[in-house]
């Protein structure tokens, strides 16, 4: 569960924050009147998580790519395209297990 902080206690805190973060492995959730605004993560999570947005982004240009040869050749049929589909989401959604 993260910790969620004010932005006011952040300016006091930062050190403590940051720490919390990297030794905790929690996310600090910075809010400004009550609304959440920014959040504090280590690094390694923030790594983790630029990779498996890197790696979603590449699955969804390949499945793109897929619908426009489809299109362009009429290859797929409606099943086949739907099963594809269903393999990128099944491989989105391992990635994402595997970086949480």
């Amino acid at each position: 569960m993260p910790r969620v902080v004010s932005s006011t206690e952040l300016q006091k805190k930062t050190r403590e924050m940051i720490d919390w973060a990297r030794i905790q492995g929690e996310a600090v959730v910075v809010e400004t009147y009550g609304k959440p605004m920014a959040a504090i993560l280590s690094y390694d999570e923030y790594e983790a998580y630029r990779q498996y947005k890197a790696a979603r982004a590449a699955r969804f240009s390949q499945l793109r790519q897929a619908a426009v040869d489809n299109s362009a050749l009429n290859r797929l049929t409606e099943e086949e395209a739907l099963a594809l589909i269903e393999k990128v989401r099944q491989e989105l959604y391992d990635e994402a297990q595997k970086a949480g």
